[in-house]
C-alpha cells in the first residue's frame, strides 16, 4: 500500500494552502473570460440591432399620433422595414393613413405627410387598397335634399321597377358607404404635421381623408362619388342602367349593418300584372 511520506520540518497545511492558491487562481482566469464574451456577445448584439419606431397599441387609421401611442424598441437589422423611424419626436401631430398593430414599425409609407405630388393626386390618393370610387347620378331629393357632404357616410337605395322584376320595388343595396365628393367638392388628403407650435385640425371621425372646411350643401350636386368595393361598383352600375339610386344619410359616427326586407306597394293593395 502506498503511503505519503513527510520528512521531519514538513507540514501538510502548506500544501494545501498552495493548492487552493491556484484553484483561486484558475477560477478568476475562468471568470474573467466569460465576463469578456459576455461583453463580447452583449456588443455584438447591439451591433446585430437598432432602436426603432413601433406602435404601442393598435392605432385606427386616420388617427392623430402622439407620443402616448409610441415607443422605441430594438429591432434586429435585418428585420428593420424601410423608411423606419428611430426617433418618436417626428412622428407626433401626423396621421396615420393605414391601421398600425401593436408592435408594429412605424415607416414613411404608413403615415402623412404627404408631399405636393401625393397631393396633387386628389381622390386616387385617398382610396386604400380594395376600394374603389363610383359616382351615381343624383338629384336634390335622391341626395337627401342636396345636404350630403364629402365625408359622410350614406346607404344606396334602389328603385326598381315591375317591367325589370316583376313589381315595383325598393331595396337598401349598400350600407355605410363615404362619400368622396358631391359634384367637384371632394375630400382632401389628409394634412401633413403641423410646423412646431401651430396646430394641426385632426380629422372628423374615421374618415378617408378631410372635409373640406368651406363644404356646404349644393342641392344642385348632379352627382355624389363613393368608396366602395369592385363588387358593389358593378351592383350599382347595374341598377343605375335599369332603375334609380337614392341615398339616406346616417347619423354622425353610426357604421353599424342591419338587415332590412325590401318594399314594395302589395301590402297597400296595388295588385301586380
Amino acid at each position: 500500500m502506498a503511503r505519503t511520506i513527510f520528512r521531519r520540518g514538513d507540514r501538510p497545511g502548506a500544501a494545501f494552502l498552495l493548492l487552493a492558491v491556484l484553484f483561486a487562481v484558475i477560477a478568476a482566469v475562468l471568470v474573467f473570460a466569460a465576463l469578456n464574451q459576455s461583453d463580447d456577445d452583449k456588443e455584438a448584439s447591439a451591433a446585430d440591432t437598432r432602436t426603432v419606431v413601433v406602435a404601442a397599441h393598435d392605432i385606427a387609421p386616420r388617427t392623430k399620433l402622439d407620443a402616448a401611442m409610441l415607443r422605441l424598441a430594438e429591432v434586429p437589422e435585418d428585420m428593420v422595414l424601410d423608411g423606419a423611424f428611430d426617433e418618436i419626436e417626428p412622428l407626433e401631430g401626423q396621421y396615420a393613413r393605414y391601421r398600425l398593430l401593436e408592435g408594429e414599425q412605424v415607416v414613411a409609407s404608413k403615415v402623412g405627410a404627404q408631399d405636393v405630388e401625393e397631393k396633387g393626386a386628389g381622390v386616387s390618393f385617398l382610396l386604400p387598397p380594395g376600394l374603389r370610387a363610383f359616382s351615381i347620378s343624383v338629384s336634390e331629393e335622391s341626395s337627401v335634399g342636396g345636404l350630403v357632404l364629402p365625408g359622410d357616410l350614406v346607404d344606396v337605395i334602389a328603385i326598381l321597377e315591375e317591367s325589370d322584376v316583376g313589381v315595383d320595388k325598393a331595396v337598401t343595396l349598400i350600407q355605410n358607404v363615404e362619400v368622396l365628393a358631391v359634384a367637384q367638392e371632394a375630400q382632401e388628403p389628409i394634412p401633413a404635421a403641423a410646423p412646431t407650435g401651430t396646430a394641426t385640425p385632426s380629422a372628423p371621425r374615421d374618415m378617408l381623408g378631410d372635409r373640406p372646411e368651406d363644404a356646404e350643401p349644393n342641392p344642385g350636386a348632379r352627382t355624389v362619388t363613393l368608396a366602395v368595393t369592385q363588387e358593389q361598383a358593378q351592383l350599382l352600375a347595374l341598377v343605375q342602367a335599369r332603375g334609380e339610386l337614392a341615398l339616406t344619410l346616417r347619423s354622425y359616427g353610426d357604421r353599424s349593418i342591419s338587415e332590412f326586407p325590401e318594399t314594395n306597394l302589395i301590402p297597400f293593395g296595388t295588385p301586380t300584372r
